[in-house]
């Protein structure tokens, strides 16, 4: 089981710099791996594609991302804000590796939930040593 960042979203429904990248893991979960989002994921998508495109864009996407077969969609949990928090007091450094609280989120909604890897695009995930993470 992966766990797609929303950098690698962002990417794949806006055709960025690496959508081939992004597309490649989107064709791993049509073709049957299981894959898992939080809800901060959406929270994002739906923020950063209405700012770039439109809300009517962003709204067609989250909808897309909702009847993706083989996604779940996992809420906030207190155990993952919990672990959020420690990963932000563990790895959080202004200057080097600015973890948001979104960030976090993510990653300990990966951790909880047993993924193998962690898929973004952010290069303040490198050298997580909590779960594997694969920058694009």
């Amino acid at each position: 089981m992966i766990f797609i960042d929303s950098w690698v979203l962002i990417e794949f429904f806006s055709e960025g710099k690496k959508f081939k990248k992004a597309r490649s893991i989107m064709e791993k979960i049509e073709a049957g791996e299981k894959a898992i989002i939080s809800t901060m994921v959406l929270t994002e998508i739906k923020y950063r594609i209405a700012k770039k495109y439109s809300i009517r864009k962003s709204d067609e996407v989250v909808h897309e991302i909702l009847t993706f077969p083989n996604v779940k969609i996992l809420p906030i949990s207190v155990d993952v804000a919990i672990l959020a928090a420690n990963l932000k007091i563990k790895y959080y450094d202004k200057e080097k590796r600015p973890l948001s609280f979104a960030d976090v989120i993510n990653l300990a909604t990966a951790i909880i939930s047993k993924c193998n890897v962690f898929y973004s695009g952010d290069s303040d995930f490198k050298n997580i040593k909590e779960i594997k993470t694969v920058i694009l």
